[in-house]
């Protein structure tokens, strides 16, 4: 179970598909399955839509819960796998009333890290009551692991991180500088044009947690020592602001459906989010042959080998971070030992099937005491 219909077109429909395949009945439950569902039947997946919403709504959160015991009564599974907040909430409240056996939380990320006032005490609440229903967790980074316990969300031996983290790997053959993929829109071609230089990217969400100002403040003060530097951001505006500055070269693409062609451009990419579980731009870019600045944040700090495949520098710092850019954008050689040792660990570490597998082996696992259940509900 995820919320959305773009979680479980680009993060699970790989795993589902790999379950499948080893002899689990796998069903998908997001809250639209248009796009992938008559694909997934033809591999024997079965797919359900369930309305949920992303932010709290206590009528509409109300009658998804009711829609989702119903669909586990109905389906009456050995084990449960969610993912996502609301979907989590919702999938574990209920399978823990009708006494589903095995309840595996995928810890994505923290969101209350964050968050501040009436919001964060809300957010905290939820992540116990989703950790205190589920019989196991699964961290996609051993930092949000770490952070998981420190916080009093669960303790240390009810969580795992299944190889070497991350939710789903990274497709290393569609992200490879020898894939075929488009060329760059007109208007970032024609800002290249117009702003020579060294190009330092960022993809994700324009949000304020990302750290996109830190990026931009830190690029200025580069590009105001006289380093030739632009700046290209791909990604829809979530509220994040003052996203331009006064002689820095910045471009603003949106969001793209293909990445590629923007991650093939860039020199480095920045990642100064505040929190994450682990950033899967990191190792797009990576195995794209980018190494990538991140800074020392949860899940941030588990996407580079420091020194080797990217530098990590202290959330927030600007200073620090303008210092790195200056120092590493001098070195083309030494970026491109980078980018190289990127790829390498991108293939080794985080190719799907492997993560997949590790998974698998959890779900096995928790299993392999349990029979087919006839008396749910």
């Amino acid at each position: 179970m995820v919320t959305a219909a773009v979680t479980a077109r680009l993060f699970m429909r790989g795993y589902v598909e790999f379950l499948a395949e080893s002899g689990y009945e796998v069903t998908l439950v997001a809250d639209d399955v248009s796009e992938i569902g008559e694909a997934l039947a033809g591999l024997g997946v079965a797919t359900v839509a369930l309305p949920m919403r992303r932010d709290p709504s206590l009528v509409h959160d109300v009658r998804s819960l009711t829609r989702m015991i119903a669909l586990i009564r109905r389906i009456r599974p050995d084990g449960v796998i969610y993912a996502t907040p609301k979907a989590s909430l919702l999938t574990s409240i209920a399978a823990r009333l009708l006494h589903v056996p095995v309840r595996i939380y995928e810890l994505w990320g923290i969101r209350f890290e964050t968050a501040t006032g009436a919001a964060r005490i809300v957010f905290r609440g939820i992540e116990r009551v989703i950790a205190s229903s589920s019989t196991a967790i699964v961290a996609n980074s051993a930092s949000l692991a770490e952070r998981a316990v420190s916080l009093g969300i669960t303790t240390s031996d009810r969580v795992e991180v299944p190889a070497s983290g991350s939710s789903h790997g990274v497709d290393a053959e569609y992200f490879s500088p020898d894939a075929p993929h488009a060329g760059l829109d007109a208007d970032t071609a024609r800002f290249f044009e117009e702003n020579p230089g060294r190009t330092i990217g960022y993809v994700g969400r324009l949000h304020p947690d990302k750290g996109v100002g830190v990026l931009l403040d830190a690029a200025e003060r580069v590009y105001s020592e006289g380093t030739a530097v632009r700046v290209v951001l791909v990604g829809g505006n979530e509220g994040a602001t003052s996203l331009g500055r006064q002689n820095l070269p910045v471009h603003r693409t949106g969001e793209a459906a293909d990445v590629r062609p923007y991650l093939a451009a860039f020199d480095v990419l920045v990642l100064m989010s505040l929190r994450e579980g682990f950033p899967n731009v990191v190792l797009e870019a990576a195995a794209m042959r980018v190494p990538a600045i991140v800074s020392d944040s949860t899940g941030c700090v588990d996407s580079v080998a420091p020194g080797e495949t990217g530098v990590v520098v202290p959330a927030g710092d600007a200073d620090q971070l303008a210092h790195v850019m200056t120092e590493l954008l001098a070195e083309s050689e030494l970026l491109h030992i980078m980018g190289d040792r990127a790829r390498e660990r991108a293939i080794r570490d985080f190719e799907p099937r492997r993560v997949w597998g590790a998974l698998a082996a959890h779900l096995d696992r928790q299993l392999i005491d349990v029979t087919p259940t006839q008396d749910q509900g």
